[in-house]
């Protein structure tokens, strides 16, 4: 994997966060709701370094009663923050709409992982794309519910 992100990009991602959760929020998940044609939830993890909680806007998919997120970055060479806290700290919080879901994280590696990251081709050539631009293996999550 390449360099992160300088802090002045950091600083742009952390402002633009805020505003898309603001909206997000306040519409009760009407607007900001969608990106690569796939539903948006907004997901609250435990900073790995600071025990801070952050809260970032990801595309997912239903997985039965679970869900379905993928660490993508929108095809960087980095992993997104949000993932890397779930290494450390797996407990979650995210929100659908007005819905809030605490759930367990479980990062989905091999062929499931193979199989799981598909449904994210079928569901957005995006992530096709993403795949392309990075050199790393783009992680895959099963968000369960607890």
């Amino acid at each position: 994997m390449t360099n992160r992100p300088s802090k002045i990009l950091n600083r742009f991602f952390s402002f633009g966060n805020k505003v898309h959760n603001g909206l997000y929020r306040m519409s009760s998940g009407k607007f900001a709701n969608k990106a690569a044609n796939l539903s948006i939830l907004l997901i609250t993890t435990i900073g790995r370094k600071s025990g801070k909680l952050y809260t970032n806007p990801v595309v997912y998919l239903n997985e039965g009663e679970d869900y379905l997120v993928a660490a993508s970055a929108g095809g960087t060479d980095w992993h997104p923050d949000w993932y890397l806290n779930l290494l450390k700290t797996p407990e979650a919080k995210i929100e659908i709409g007005e819905m809030n879901i605490k759930v367990l994280a479980t990062i989905v590696e091999g062929e499931d992982r193979n199989r799981l990251y598909g449904k994210f081709i079928a569901a957005s050539s995006n992530f096709i794309k993403y795949e392309k631009n990075t050199s790393r293996v783009i992680p895959v999550i099963l968000l369960k519910v607890t």
